[in-house]
């Protein structure tokens, strides 16, 4: 007697029906993972890029305006009226060691540039690109070293606490608060014994033109190292950034012994300024106006600066997106993040 009962149900396989929608389920639910995949990367990315860019914002205006805000440092009567300046160095009217101006500053008209460039700014290797200013600004660097001990002449040595940072050929301040002078130590250690001297012998460049001082300074006075350093826009020269600006400075003399210039800051295509002219000697700023139109860069008291940054990676905005800097719609030819930061600086040693 067979027991078994039969399978009324077999065991059967999808059907090709059941097949095509379990695979048009499958790439349905892949299609929205993948999409949400690339949307949160687009958007991690574009936020990179804006923290980049105001990072970079940050940067530029700390470094450039420290160095606006120092423009012209006597000690502690600044450079406006009342305060003498004597320049002891062979030809002080150079360019490069033109301590009686603080700033200056140059704009290309797209003919030429106004006020013309100095040879040794236009010599540049990279030479300054007319997409920005060019900002020259001329300051003490690092700390001051207070007198030991009151000279005896003009021609005796400068006495501060010995130091290792005063260098033979350093270009340095004198100052107290009713003058200042400038020369270059000549000695072998100024630093390192603390006894500066100022001879007119010798070889260094610039070199002094006499070794007196022209007076006595006491112990109020201050030794600060002097230098002079140039802002400009040039095409990048860092790996993977071909085509893009950058913000270039060139420091003379470079007492860190970096090599000159330097690439600050890639992805700056913009840079210019408008200077506040003080034209009644109240400290404030009057008018504001474009570089060619300063007349005596003593009067200028403030500086007004805006730069237009570009992030690095292309494709990062839905379509092309113009921006207005300094009155003018620029268009650019790629997607891109731009932005445009601006910030105030005053030059306080020229209005005190």
């Amino acid at each position: 007697m067979n027991l078994r009962r039969p399978l009324r149900h077999r065991m059967r396989g999808m059907t090709l029906v059941e097949l095509m929608i379990g695979l048009t389920i499958g790439l349905f639910l892949v299609g929205i993972a993948g999409s949400l995949f690339l949307g949160s990367r687009l958007t991690f990315n574009a936020q990179s890029q804006v923290a980049r860019l105001q990072e970079g914002g940050r940067f530029v205006a700390e470094r450039l305006g420290t160095d606006l805000r120092m423009a012209g440092f006597r000690g502690c009567r600044g450079q406006g009226a009342g305060t003498t300046l004597t320049n002891l160095l062979r030809n002080p009217g150079n360019f490069q060691i033109d301590f009686a101006r603080g700033l200056q500053v140059s704009r290309h008209d797209g003919g030429a540039w106004q006020p013309a460039l100095d040879a040794s700014v236009s010599g540049l290797s990279p030479a300054p690109d007319r997409a920005g200013d060019v900002v020259t600004v001329r300051r003490t660097v690092g700390p001051g070293w207070a007198l030991t001990a009151a000279m005896v002449s003009g021609t005796s040595v400068v006495n501060v606490t010995p130091t290792s940072v005063i260098q033979r050929g350093d270009l340095l301040l004198l100052s107290d608060c009713s003058s200042a002078v400038v020369f270059q130590a000549s000695n072998a250690t100024p630093g390192g014994d603390g006894a500066i001297e100022h001879s007119a012998a010798g070889s260094l460049q610039p070199g002094n033109a006499q070794a007196d001082l022209g007076r006595v300074f006491l112990q109020d006075a201050v030794v600060h190292r002097l230098a002079t350093t140039t802002y400009y826009l040039a095409p990048s020269r860092r790996t993977g950034r071909a085509g893009m600006m950058a913000l270039w400075s060139n420091t003379a003399p470079a007492y860190d012994g970096s090599a000159q210039p330097q690439e600050l800051l890639t992805g700056v295509e913009r840079l210019s300024l408008r200077l506040g002219l003080d034209t009644n000697a109240d400290g404030t700023a009057e008018a504001f106006v474009a570089p060619a139109q300063v007349a005596d860069w003593l009067q200028v008291v403030s500086a007004e600066v805006a730069l237009l940054l570009v992030g690095a990676d292309d494709q990062v905005t839905t379509a092309v997106q113009p921006v207005m800097f300094d009155g003018v719609q620029i268009v650019p030819t790629d997607r891109r993040l731009r932005s445009v930061v601006s910030f105030s600086a005053s030059l306080r040693n020229s209005s005190r």
